[in-house]
């Protein structure tokens, strides 16, 4: 009787031990062949039990089998992963478009929450945050004639991290030769 209750108790420990360890999968999903190079990107999301808790880039050269991992904040969400190929101006970039600031401080980044612009190097070795902290990006284009990124969206101006009525709404246009701002509308 003894050992059967010791037994149950050992096992019942050993169980409910077991159950609260965290365990994270991971998933590559968005593969993008970037043209005219070597390289693919993908993104890399780890996954609790309930819930995505990280994405990443994940460069990959095809050629050699090296790989570039870019980080990104707990709880980023990556929208979009675009390859910029413009020959005419030697302009290869990949644009990523993110949400990566939890402006309203609900403890994690969600759909709400402003995107920002970075660009990459096709390899993934250059990263660049293009847009600013507060900026919310709505939408983007590319004029391939002048390789100039036209950005719509707004500042948070009153400082509030939330859309409303007060904001500035503004178009930037950022030159991807140089990735500086040409000039605010």
């Amino acid at each position: 009787m003894k050992s059967t209750i010791l037994f149950l108790i050992v096992s019942l420990t050993f169980v409910s031990a077991n159950a609260q360890t965290k365990k994270i999968s991971y998933e590559y999903n968005r593969f993008l062949s970037i043209k005219g190079t070597e390289y693919s990107v993908a993104t890399v999301e780890s996954w609790s039990k309930f819930k995505r808790i990280k994405s990443n880039l994940l460069f990959i050269n095809t050629k050699t089998g090296e790989t570039k991992q870019i980080d990104f904040p707990d709880d980023a969400n990556l929208r979009t992963i675009t390859q910029i190929k413009l020959d005419s101006l030697n302009i290869n970039v990949v644009l990523i478009v993110a949400n990566t600031i939890d402006w309203n401080d609900k403890k994690g980044i969600e759909w709400n929450d402003p995107m920002q612009i970075f660009i990459s190097s096709p390899s993934g070795n250059e990263m660049q945050q293009l847009t600013e902290n507060n900026y919310s990006v709505n939408t983007w284009s590319i004029n391939e004639f002048t390789g100039t990124l036209i950005v719509s969206g707004y500042f948070d101006t009153n400082k509030n991290n939330k859309k409303d009525t007060n904001e500035e709404n503004a178009i930037l246009l950022y030159d991807l030769t140089t990735l500086k701002l040409k000039k605010q509308l």
